[in-house]
């Protein structure tokens, strides 16, 4: 917190020499002989980037309050002499300085008089990258800075939550194709529930499945489930894991957590990327990435991402294709003022290809034998799903000060998919004659979201505040039809294809509409090294539910109250730990047998952590303890077969352990472990005091990533990872025991243009995951439903960027 002059000095034993007028560019310095070193200063306020600087610089800066108050900075990133560090520092903010000795002193910019004061001008360092902004580049695979927890570019030190990063860097180099491969190594996420599920990726985030948001804003999700998107992850910059609470600033979450998804944006700087993918289902892809400026004062700038595939999948006579392209356009005529249109179109079509398997055969003994991973029990020509998913909107901001900034966010977002398929429906008393039903259910979704806000940098006394004022709307829609109908039954050892399918008469149609406001207040309050986060929200949400065939409508009007507090005390050299208390709630829609109406589910959360970033390293290390509530959740109606009562509750204690390094000389590792302990502690059923089911006890992974850096196979790398998941149960009664499994990776990667410099931006990366083609049971839903986990995949990508 800056008081004064001597509440920003910072005093070192390291000295600099004076600088003389003919050093008046920062940029002409000879780096050789001013000396180099690595920085990194997050994007936040002036006043506390000059004191990291003065400490990873070794100088003693001083300025008078005046100067630096309500003053922000974009940070510094990189290899540099500490001049640059600081006219990087200083950009944009009018100040230029003295340097004397071992003291760097502030003062405003004056026109004309520059007498042994440095003019500071446009510095651009080659090779260097922009410092890390919470929407930008993650340099490696370490981030410092997110927006999902608070609204605001916050340094991940003084968040208050616990929160994983996983940057576009790690995505290509793992080479993750969903989100739930993308998710694979992050603590507290159970992300190989169903991992070949087409249809939609099944998470959980610390027992709860996450609601799903693309830029802050939420996606579809259809009241039968199946109209929502599935989001590629190859248009995304960053995917962020919120953990815990989080109805503060967002409103309905789920007490485990959010994902928020962080869609590639524009850059001025002309980027262009293409990609071929082939694997050893079948699968053929081709990507690229184009993005750059339209004019040359760099005020209209572009991206432009976009990928096919078509092939096999693991699955016998499903195929899976698709086609997808996301332009986006930024117009900043200002530094004060940003418009940024995003844009997406994804069609998706193919078979279902998650499959629904009886327990004997697959988890439990069968005398006839195991059913293989590959097998398919509906019909070829009678499997089907297809989803078209697309969405525009713009990101708006104009700061009219230093200190005060608005900004607006709207989307419009829509889901259309059909799901015509047959599926099994549990064996015969042979235990080799499988039941089939055949099952269809078109639905669409729809979302619109108008998110405003009104950001304030301001003081009060020694307190410097980071205000946020906030009002949004989101209106969300779902229309479905259900059938379910009879289908001849297969011998699942010895498949005949081809019976004669009856599609099913359609005896569900439903209409739901929602709307949703919100108003939210958010306080950073920062005095010295502690952080201060206090986030409160009101909700008012109107849901209206028209059941055609029983011709009736329901309607629930409720409110909802929640809110967040957090502390952390930032040490100098990286340390934080922190204290937080949050709620949640989501609407439930539905009644009981006598016809009242469900009460919204509420969540509470105490947790504690410590974050370690040490300063100036690409490193980063977590440690969180939780527990958590979930009240009013619904359980079967003991005494009325067919509907639920609300006395359920279910408590999740746990520990989540991550360790995530860029190292010098190209090594990359992602270490992390969780404990989850997930149970029912209320409940009408017999469930009670049971494990809540696909939720392990115990997760553990471990990634590394090598490039070798000298010598005659210099640019050659290699990869590998080691995943392991506890047992889980697979059924609510806690009979039906799924064993814990290890998976392992690989991967082996070279850069062509160490083989001819005419092939550099030339890459070779050949993937791969399980292995060991270790066959496992990823979870159950009953002996009726369960569901073989991914099988071996091995890619091979060809990737060139110029």
């Amino acid at each position: 917190m800056v008081t004064g002059l001597a509440a920003l000095a910072v005093t070192t034993s390291l000295m600099v020499t004076p600088l003389s007028p003919a050093h008046a560019q920062p940029a002409a310095l000879d780096l050789a002989q001013a000396g180099v070193q690595a920085f990194n200063i997050p994007a936040q306020p002036l006043a506390d980037a000059l004191i990291q600087f003065g400490r990873q610089a070794g100088l003693q800066i001083s300025a008078e309050t005046s100067l630096v108050r309500d003053l922000r900075t974009n940070g510094v990133a990189g290899t540099m002499n500490r001049d640059q560090a600081l006219a990087m520092l200083l950009a944009g903010t009018g100040l230029t300085y003295r340097i004397n000795g071992s003291m760097v002193a502030l003062e405003r910019l004056q026109t004309g008089t520059t007498s042994g004061a440095v003019q500071l001008e446009p510095l651009r360092i080659e090779g260097q990258r922009p410092p890390e902004t919470a929407y930008g580049p993650i340099q490696g695979f370490v981030a410092h800075q997110s927006a999902t927890a608070t609204k605001t570019d916050t340094p991940l030190l003084e968040t208050p939550q616990s929160i994983s990063v996983i940057g576009r860097e790690q995505i290509l180099t793992q080479n993750s194709q969903t989100l739930v491969e993308a998710l694979r190594y992050t603590p507290g996420v159970s992300a190989n529930h169903n991992p070949v599920d087409s249809r939609f990726d099944s998470i959980r985030v610390r027992g709860f499945e996450p609601t799903l948001y693309l830029d802050g804003m939420q996606l579809p999700f259809g009241a039968a489930q199946f109209g929502r998107p599935k989001v590629d992850p190859f248009g995304l910059e960053r995917v962020e894991v919120l953990r815990g609470p989080s109805s503060a600033l967002y409103g309905q979450i789920p007490p485990g957590g959010m994902l928020n998804l962080i869609s590639l944006r524009p850059t001025r700087e002309a980027l262009h990327m293409v990609e071929l993918q082939g694997n050893n289902f079948g699968l053929f892809q081709g990507g690229a990435d184009f993005a750059g400026s339209l004019n040359e004062d760099g005020s209209f700038y572009y991206r432009l991402t976009g990928l096919a595939h078509a092939g096999g999948t693991q699955i016998d006579y499903v195929n899976d294709n698709r086609v997808m392209v996301a332009p986006a356009f930024t117009w900043q005529p200002s530094a004060e003022t940003k418009l940024t249109v995003l844009g997406q179109y994804q069609r998706d079509w193919g078979g279902v290809e998650i499959q629904f398997l009886p327990a004997q055969g697959t988890l439990l003994f069968n005398p006839n034998g195991t059913i293989p991973v590959g097998r398919f029990v509906g019909e070829p020509n009678d499997n089907n799903y297809d989803r078209t998913q697309y969405w525009a909107g713009y990101l708006f901001e104009h700061r009219f000060n230093p200190a005060i900034k608005i900004q607006q966010n709207l989307r419009y977002a829509a889901v259309d998919t059909n799901l015509a398929a047959v599926v099994g429906t549990g064996l015969q008393a042979n235990l080799q004659t499988l039941n089939r039903a055949t099952y269809n259910v078109p639905e669409a979704a729809q979302t619109f979201t108008l998110d405003n806000q009104l950001q304030a940098n301001f003081d009060t006394g020694p307190l410097r505040h980071i205000g946020v004022l906030g009002f949004d709307y989101r209106y969300a829609g779902s229309q479905m039809k259900q059938g379910l109908g009879a289908a001849p039954p297969l011998n699942i050892f010895a498949p005949v294809y081809g019976q004669p399918i009856t599609p099913p008469v359609f005896t569900v149609s439903s209409n739901q509409r929602q709307n949703q406001y919100g108003a939210y207040l958010q306080d950073q309050i920062a005095l010295d090294r502690w952080r201060l986060t206090l986030s409160g929200r009101q909700d008012w949400v109107d849901t209206t539910t028209n059941n055609y065939f029983a011709n009736a409508q329901t309607y629930q009007a409720v409110s909802a109250f929640s809110g967040r507090a957090g502390l952390n005390y930032v040490f100098d050299f990286g340390l934080s730990p922190y204290v937080s208390y949050a709620n949640s709630f989501q609407p439930t829609i539905g009644t009981t047998f006598n016809g009242t109406a469900f009460q919204p589910t509420t969540g509470y959360q105490y947790e504690a952590g410590i974050k370690y970033q040490p300063t100036g390293t690409n490193l980063s290390t977590s440690l969180a303890a939780y527990r958590l509530v979930q009240q009013n959740a619904l359980t079967p109606d003991p005494l009325h077969t067919g509907f639920n009562v609300q006395t359920g509750e279910i408590t999740v204690q746990g520990i989540e352990f991550e360790f995530t390094a860029s190292l010098a000389r190209g090594m990359n590792i992602i270490g992390s472990y969780t404990y989850t302990d997930a149970k029912v502690t209320q409940s009408a059923s017999t469930d009670l005091g049971n494990q809540v089911i696909t939720v392990p006890l115990h997760q553990r992974g471990l990634w590394s990533d090598f490039t070798l850096q000298e010598g005659r196979f210099r640019g050659l790398g290699f990869g590998s990872g080691i995943r392991y998941f506890g047992p889980t149960y697979g059924n609510n009664a806690n009979t039906l025991l799924i064993p814990g499994y290890t998976l392992l990776d690989g991967l082996i990667h070279y850069d062509l243009g160490e083989l001819n410099p005419k092939m550099k931006g030339a890459q070779l990366a050949l993937n791969g995951s399980n292995l060991l083609n270790t066959a496992y049971v990823s979870t159950c839903a009953n002996v009726t439903q369960c569901y073989y986990g991914a099988a071996r995949t091995v890619t091979l990508t060809l990737r060139y960027n110029w």
